[in-house]
Order: C-alpha cells, then structure tokens, then sequence
C-alpha cells in the first residue's frame, strides 16, 4: 500500500477551515455565529463558538452564579458542529440532515466561549450517528451530551 493511500484512510475529506467554510457557505446567516473550526480528524471535530453577551438567557442561575447559555443556542451550536463533522469526514459533496437530536443539559453554561467536540459513531448506508460533547471554555466538566441521526445523501 503506498503512503498516498495510507493518508486517505486516515485524513479527514476536509481541512479545519474547508470545514469552517461550510458553516458560511451552506447554513443561513441565523445558523452561523462566528464559529471557528480549531480541529478535524477523520470522523471528529473540535469547533468553538466564541462568547458573545447575546447568547446569554436573561435569567440567573439558580445558584446565584450569574446568567447562563440560551439553551436552544447551546442546541443549534451542537448541531452545528455535528453537521460540520459529517461534511468534515465525507466531504462537501454530501448534504446531511438531522434525523434526530436529544440532549441532557448537565449544567450550565457559563459566559465563556462554548466548546463542542462530536464524532461520528457509526457511519451506515445512509444514517449516520453522532455523538457530541460540550463544554465551556476553561470547565473541566462538561455542559452537555448531545446525541443525534443524520440521513446523509450525495449532493
């Protein structure tokens, strides 16, 4: 096998910021806020969405900590980055979309940049299942698990 064939195995179809460009390029201006694509591998990503006051619900914690993540923006953002997974290891030539998405919320969010690491599962004949763990910039735990179905179709 030469050392050619042996890359194409194991390199993502997309580079960090090929990957970013899909974010642009194929979601509406609503579904991209800034995220920056810091790591593809061949069936993984590390995106990160930077901080942004406006991302914050206007509640409290209940802990008296300060305010929180918007939870549907923590959910487009794990969507985001599970989408930008499967373009990053197939390619732009595949147009996936979600099947399905639960989440569990394990605590909040805080106000840092959100960091979302997903990986691809299990790659099937046209369902492909994702997993995808966030967390917030500089937290040891994470904020939330993320699992989700996308139906994937060539362009």
């Amino acid at each position: 096998m030469n050392d050619q064939v042996k890359i194409n195995e194991i390199a993502p179809a997309l580079t960090a910021k090929q990957a970013e460009n899909m974010i642009t390029t194929n979601l509406p201006p609503i579904d991209h806020h800034g995220e920056i694509v810091e790591q593809v591998g061949r069936n993984s990503i590390r995106v990160r969405l930077p901080y942004d006051r406006g991302f914050m619900g206007t509640e409290p914690w209940q802990d008296g900590s300060g305010q929180v993540f918007s939870g549907p923006m923590v959910m487009g953002f794990a969507d985001t980055t599970m989408y930008c997974c499967v373009m990053a290891a197939m390619g732009a030539d595949v147009i996936p979309v979600m099947a399905n998405l639960n989440i569990t919320f394990l605590r909040p969010a805080r106000a840092a940049d959100l960091i979302a690491e997903a990986r691809i599962v299990r790659r099937g004949g046209r369902l492909h299942y994702l997993e995808c763990w966030l967390t917030s910039d500089g937290e040891p735990e994470p904020c939330a698990h993320v699992t989700s179905t996308y139906r994937v179709s060539k362009r």
